[in-house]
């Protein structure tokens, strides 16, 4: 009888805070393993602060990890010990010792990059030359070694050619990338969602979630919300997401465009909160200056919702192409016209697009049914 094939996936954190790979990792893993894999996690995480008991998953936490590149004296003993258990290495980090680590001790590893070689942080001048000397060091080499790295759309491989670092031969492969479809019951979801926010109930809004940070576009989501009252036009938006100074930000920026009866803020939801939230909105927003993928938005696909994003999120040419949301560029005036625009539909229109979204989900970021582009990769 054929051994199973074991994979070990190495992350910095499963802490759900940190939001994108830190939450999708999870369900890419439960996919594997109805495939007939065998995965485990290997984090820097501490043991009794992240939850580590997930059916079916090992997950072992050699925290804690120090200063920027995240050195692990523990997670180092640990990954010499038990590499042998291994046939394959998946790393979901760069710019931290783990890549690092692959080519001195592993063989026959991925990296997948999740958007840090995007050219958006070439805006951050101190950032960008900081990385580029570890790049030119050290990183560069990590990935080379590496069987490949691994992208989640073209858009992305494509943006690779203007990074503010040197891509070049480097081995590049987009797989797919998404969440397992949610066993939710819908009813209850809703329930218990407006429980908790009952301000909310008989309102119709949109929905933004995921971490606040100047790359978002927050910003552009509540100056757009402020021209539409100047129109006349008054949309309510639901934000929810971790606590952090940029987030008290734009609560302060909310009183100076006086809009804040229209705006309700929230910490990070999960579970049946978080699917209640989505399925009592209207569409998922994100205005962002720079996305890989947008976890968010396929958990609003999967939930027949459609999404309104600009053109620097990966997968807008996949929403175009199956007309599952409204595309703007990441600035003020033009996402305040998808907003004006989404506001015109129908209730006809609105069923259409809700038909697409879901669609566009199974089609694209299901990973029941999307995943076959790595299980190649690990055959190959």
């Amino acid at each position: 009888m054929k051994s199973k094939i074991k994979i070990l996936r190495i992350i910095h954190t499963l802490s759900p805070e940190l939001g994108g790979p830190s939450n999708a990792i999870i369900d890419h893993s439960k996919a594997m393993i109805k495939k007939g894999y065998i995965v485990h996690i290997l984090t820097s995480d501490i043991s009794n602060k992240i939850k580590t008991k997930i059916k079916d998953i090992k997950i072992f936490n050699k925290g804690p990890a120090f200063g920027n590149y995240g050195f692990n004296l523990n997670l180092l003993i640990w990954l010499i010990k038990n590499k042998d258990k291994y046939d394959f290495f998946i790393i979901h980090d760069i710019w931290r010792i783990y890549t690092l680590l692959a080519r001195l001790l592993l063989k026959n590893y991925f990296v997948f990059i999740h958007g840090n070689l995007d050219p958006y942080f070439r805006f951050d001048f101190f950032k960008k030359i900081k990385k580029q000397i570890y790049w030119y060091f050290f990183e560069k080499r990590n990935l080379l070694s590496s069987k490949s790295i691994l992208l989640t759309s073209e858009v992305e491989k494509n943006l690779l050619n203007k990074s503010f670092v040197n891509t070049t031969g480097l081995k590049k492969n987009v797989v797919n990338y998404g969440i397992l479809k949610p066993n939710i019951n819908k009813k209850k979801a809703v329930k218990i969602f407006l429980k908790r926010h009952p301000k909310l109930k008989k309102k119709s809004f949109l929905i933004y979630l995921g971490r606040f940070h100047e790359k978002k576009g927050c910003d552009i989501l509540l100056k757009s919300i402020k021209i539409l009252n100047n129109q006349n036009i008054k949309l309510n938006l639901f934000m929810a997401g971790p606590e952090n100074e940029y987030k008290n930000y734009l609560k302060k920026n909310c009183e100076k465009l006086k809009i804040n009866n229209q705006i309700y803020w929230s910490s990070m939801l999960n579970g049946y909160e978080k699917w209640g939230a989505i399925y009592s909105s209207k569409a998922m927003v994100l205005a962002s200056h720079g996305e890989n993928f947008g976890l968010s938005l396929a958990e609003s696909l999967s939930c027949s919702k459609p999404v309104l994003i600009t053109n620097k999120v990966n997968i807008y040419k996949s929403i175009i192409e199956s007309k599952s949301g409204l595309v703007a560029k990441d600035n003020v005036k033009d996402f305040a016209c998808i907003l004006k625009e989404f506001n015109k539909f129908n209730k006809k229109k609105i069923q259409k697009l809700s038909k697409n979204s879901l669609q566009c989900f199974n089609d694209n970021f299901n990973l029941n049914s999307n995943n076959d582009k790595l299980y190649k990769l690990l055959k190959d």
